[in-house]
């Protein structure tokens, strides 16, 4: 009797057991399927932890690439400022309904010189402010 108790007693763990690894596969599945890497049947399935390192250096690059843009939007934001205020009132309100319209429309009124870069030259216009970043390395 005690022997029957204790082989359903295991039957019942190992059936456990096996959805759980069921579940994790389900999961693990789900996380390849969006994490960005080639999904063609000529290439091997990654492996559990291949599949999650990809996904955290793929969140960390994620993360990373967010803040650069929200640095950047608020220099974007910043220099709308700066040149609204430098502006006559007319010019100023259409500047300002301009930036309403398209907060990247004020990008080219802006002081030269970006946030992230220190020590480089003043540049006037757009096509001398894209050489300046033009040797500039983006953490993207």
């Amino acid at each position: 009797k005690k022997s029957k108790e204790q082989k359903a007693l295991r039957l019942n763990i190992n059936a456990r057991e096996r959805r759980r690894m069921h579940d994790l596969n389900d999961a693990l599945d789900g996380l390849r399927s969006v994490i960005p890497y080639a999904h063609s049947p000529s290439v091997r399935k990654l492996s559990k932890i291949a599949t999650l390192l990809l996904a955290k250096n793929y969140i960390l690059m994620q993360a990373q690439a967010l803040e650069e843009m929200r640095r950047l939007v608020a220099y974007l934001n910043q220099g709308q400022a700066i040149s609204a205020a430098s502006l006559p009132s007319s010019a100023a309100a259409a500047a300002a309904a301009a930036a309403a319209l398209h907060p990247a429309l004020g990008a080219y009124e802006q002081a030269a010189g970006y946030p992230f870069s220190a020590g480089l030259p003043p540049a006037t216009s757009c096509p001398e402010k894209c050489a300046i970043f033009n040797s500039v390395s983006s953490s993207l």
